[in-house]
């Protein structure tokens, strides 16, 4: 922005701030608030830099009623010439409306409101090039970073060359060239000095050499604008002589020859806009360069922000860019096709400036800026109405760990030494795979493929913190432990045991301890991590009796540590004690009372008494004693359980057996510390059942084809390990989202198909050498584009209305000629 002010004789001495002293000493004019003379340019800056959010510039203006109206002077007269009659009220101490021939545009007014220029003798078939049309609500805040950052000296001053590699003689040519050539520059040739112009080009070339931007070439032509304005009033009598003067202020480069010059500025022909009439309505923009020539290295820049210089860019709300991602086929030979494009909203700068923000992919971060990605290529195409695209310009990203990237006549990347790329990824010598530690980066072998680890250490088998045992008939279970140095998952197998042993590849060792007391039993098996290194081990169980006495079960005591042969004894009914050694007196304390037989209760003393009958008489007469005698079978009731079988004798009912007729009999027997209660009826314990308990329950139930061998314990079929056999040991690595649903058998995703679902389908096919990349996605080769690869690319594209019909060949229409159609013949 170029500001001109014109102040009146009165504040002579009398300002202050970025205004300078006017005093007429311009030595001064760096100066703080109090009136120090300031020698450092950032200095004067910090002094009146205003704290952020005071700028009138951070709100919206406010609608002000301002009941007082300041009078002002029109010091013009008839057709643009000043003139101040005698006895004119005007003075040089009122305020005073001086002329203008810039016509006035507004250039805030987009932010408020559409603006239209009151045209006179507007012609049906013009159109104004001073209308501006309404922006996104996004673009109503005016935000300048630097002025809200605290002041910093710099570290220094600009050099030659700029980091674009700009030297000072070049800037000089490109100022020379777009200022002293300048419509304003040749029309007010007789009212601008020379020294004037000068000091614009030396103002352009600072502008580059601190901007490194070519969009700063015109920065200082509203000067000389702002400089010819002020001499052609203060001329006014001459004004015959400097009519050129007046319409290079009013159609700058006389509208370009796209409209006609009126006095309210340029007025544009149909299909041309913008103040000086520069601006195709219906142009396809077109990309000059990317920010350092498309290079980025995402190890030490933020890649996620592009910027593009062209011109015809334009400020709508369809203002896009196309990104088409680029996938490398083979990194030595630099092949490459390209996949279907992302459209992202492109950010606007000015018409030879905006950013692209790469887009995300599956809800990551930026598409290819995370570490590693080896080298990505990206086509950028740009659009002002998401319809007509520009020319493509390459973006190259890539990981400067184990890439060095140059840029000579194009693009040329290379490996570093001791890395790796594989699968698009860098990775450093020695530098395991990420989903199989038998696998390294190795240079000197392959630096695309992974290498086989060469000294890959067996797993260490972690020996019993206590000398195994069992006890006879105990279901022996114990838990062996491995652990691999490499991280790798570690598998169990059972080389040699004694009978009925078995092993589970997660190393849960089973067996049933039925060998004699005192014998120790080795337990041979082997141990292998995920790259096949193996290591034997072996175990060694000893076996010790059971001391229960009295057919007394032993069970294992499962609050000792497993593996100790701890167990309690399982008394049968009639004795009790540690180990089962204790009868307990059945009668006692309920001794044989009267109608007891003396078969129950022989070894109590009351059945000792020889005065037996004695008794009975005293308490049954002697009548009722006969008649029981001779119409029962026995005299005296049987017991629970029991039945009179022959005269005055009691046996057990079928199912009851023992010294009292207490012990149900079950046949088969019950199993797993089962206990019977009734003749043929086992009580289970919590986790069997079936009628003699011998179906185990695990909760939840074993999956994959796993038995339950006992309570809550699966012993698993192949491929599956797990205490429920829930866990899949697949060998194969299902991609694209397969799933792995049966050992090494992958179940693909629709759209994939192949051992490991790594193949995808595409239907329609793609043409043109076209690699299907995802399910009905083509990856295509340079030089094409479109769903099945079917459309050619020609960059830059045809012109004059040429086709592109196959890779950088275009069909001319009648007339033209030449690679691109650009000659007319």
């Amino acid at each position: 922005m170029s500001l001109t002010l014109r102040a009146p004789s009165s504040d002579q001495n009398h300002t202050l701030g970025l205004c300078g002293t006017y005093d007429g000493w311009p030595d001064n004019d760096f100066h703080s608030a109090g009136g120090a003379v300031l020698e450092q340019l950032q200095d004067f800056i910090s002094e009146w830099r205003l704290p952020a959010g005071s700028s009138l510039f951070d709100s919206m203006p406010a609608v002000v009623n301002t009941p007082n109206i300041h009078t002002y002077c029109n010091c013009q007269a008839d057709h643009l010439k000043p003139s101040l009659r005698s006895g004119s009220s005007c003075s040089n101490h009122r305020l005073v409306n001086f002329l203008t021939f810039i016509p006035a545009l507004d250039v805030t007014a987009k932010y408020i409101s559409s603006v239209e220029l009151q045209k006179e003798n507007k012609k049906p078939q013009l159109t104004s090039g001073r209308s501006e049309s309404s922006p996104h609500p996004e673009s109503f805040s005016y935000f300048f970073p630097e002025d809200h950052e605290f002041s910093v000296q710099p570290d220094g001053l600009p050099r030659w060359p700029t980091p674009a590699g700009l030297t000072q003689q070049q800037a000089q040519a490109q100022c020379e060239r777009a200022v002293g050539n300048s419509s304003v520059t040749v029309g007010c040739r007789l009212l601008l000095a020379g020294s004037t112009v000068s000091r614009a080009v030396a103002m352009c070339v600072a502008d580059l050499q601190l901007k490194d931007e070519p969009s700063w070439l015109n920065a200082t032509l509203p000067l000389l604008e702002n400089e010819c304005e002020r001499k052609l009033v203060e001329e006014w009598r001459r004004w015959e002589e400097h009519r050129d003067a007046a319409s290079a202020l009013r159609c700058p480069d006389l509208c370009n020859g796209n409209g006609q010059c009126s006095e309210l500025g340029c007025v544009c022909f149909p299909g041309f806009g913008s103040h000086d009439c520069s601006e195709l309505t219906d142009q396809i923009p077109e990309i000059n360069k990317l920010r350092k020539e498309g290079l980025c290295n995402i190890r030490q820049e933020d890649c996620s922000t592009i910027q593009v210089s062209g011109h015809g860019f334009k400020d709508s709300s369809q203002l896009k860019c196309e990104f088409v991602k680029e996938k490398v086929l083979h990194l030595v030979y630099g092949e490459s096709v390209t996949i279907s494009p992302w459209f992202v909203q492109a950010t606007f700068l000015n018409e030879t400036g905006l950013e692209c923000r790469l887009p995300l992919e599956d809800n990551q971060g930026p598409a290819d800026t995370v570490t590693n990605r080896a080298v990505t290529h990206w086509q950028i195409k740009v659009s002002n109405d998401g319809y007509s695209y520009s020319n493509a310009k390459i973006l190259t990203l890539y990981d400067g760990g184990c890439q060095i990237c140059s840029l000579d006549t194009e693009i040329m990347c290379t490996l570093r030494e001791k890395t790796c790329i594989i699968g698009d990824l860098c990775y450093n010598e020695g530098e395991s795979n990420p989903s199989n530690p038998c696998f390294t980066c190795r240079p000197d072998l392959s630096k695309h493929t992974w290498s086989k680890v060469e000294k890959n250490e067996p797993p260490l088998f972690q020996p019993p913190q206590i000398p195994l045992r069992a006890f006879q008939e105990e279901s022996f279970i114990y838990q062996l432990q491995a652990q691999d140095l490499e991280g790798s998952v570690v598998l169990f197998s059972l080389v040699s045991g004694p009978k009925g042993a078995s092993l589970s590849s997660a190393g849960l060792l089973m067996w049933k301890a039925t060998s004699e007391p005192t014998d120790t039993h080795t337990f041979q098996f082997t141990v292998t991590d995920a790259c096949s290194a193996e290591m034997l081990a072996s175990v060694q169980v000893s076996v010790q009796s059971c001391d229960c006495l009295n057919a007394a079960s032993c069970i294992t005591n499962v609050n000792s540590p497993v593996g100790s042969a701890e167990y309690v004894c399982v008394c049968p009914d009639g004795f009790t004690g540690w180990r089962c050694e204790v009868d307990v007196d059945d009668c006692k304390p309920n001794p044989c009372r009267l109608g007891r037989s003396k078969m129950f209760c022989s070894s109590l003393s009351c059945m000792q008494n020889v005065n037996f009958f004695t008794t009975l008489i005293s308490e049954y007469s002697v009548t009722k004693l006969v008649d029981d005698y001779f119409n029962t079978v026995c005299r005296y009731p049987c017991g629970q359980n029991m039945e009179c079988s022959l005269p005055n004798t009691c046996t057990c009912r079928e199912g009851y057996t023992g010294y009292n007729c207490h012990t149900a009999v079950c046949r088969p027997d019950c199993q797993n510390q089962g206990r019977c209660v009734k003749p043929d009826m086992c009580e289970c314990p919590v986790g069997y059942s079936g009628p003699s308990c011998e179906e185990a329950s695990c909760e939840p139930p074993c999956q994959h084809g796993g038995t339950c061998l006992a309570r809550n314990l699966c012993t698993c079929a192949y491929g599956y390990v797990g205490p429920r056999c829930e866990i899949m040991v697949c060998s194969r690595h299902c991609e694209n989202g397969g799933e792995c649903v049966s050992p090494d058998v992958c179940r693909c995703k629709h759209g994939w198909y192949g051992p490991t679902c790594s193949s995808a389908q595409c239907n329609p096919v793609c043409l043109n050498g076209g690699l299907c990349v995802r399910p009905n996605v083509c990856a295509c080769p340079t030089g094409f584009f479109g769903f099945q690869c079917q459309i050619a690319v020609c960059s830059p594209p045809c012109k004059n209305g040429g086709q592109c019909i196959r890779n950088n060949v275009c069909s001319c229409p009648e007339g033209y000629t030449g690679k691109r159609c650009q000659k007319s013949k």
